[in-house]
């Protein structure tokens, strides 16, 4: 079965948008770098951070909000920044 997934929507966008002014708001560099990726409620963060708890802000953030179905962490953390 082939699945194709729908293009983002109007609210994907203005998700998506939240979530960024929500990491910058952070006021953390790494946050600020994050991509954002919203598919049909359907969140997925990338990029790197310095620490393992800039990475629990980043998830923490997310899900402060509403209209999140789903979150997925593909951030990675580079120690020893």
């Amino acid at each position: 079965m082939i699945s194709i997934a729908a293009p983002p929507t109007p609210a994907d966008y203005l998700l998506a948008d939240r979530i960024t002014t929500q990491l910058a708001e952070t006021n953390r560099a790494n946050l600020k770098r994050l991509s954002v990726n919203v598919r049909a409620g359907e969140v997925t963060l990338r990029g790197s951070v310095g620490s393992f708890y800039e990475r629990q802000i980043a998830i923490q953030t997310c899900r402060e909000l509403s209209g999140i179905d789903r979150l997925i962490d593909a951030v990675e953390v580079l120690e020893g920044n």
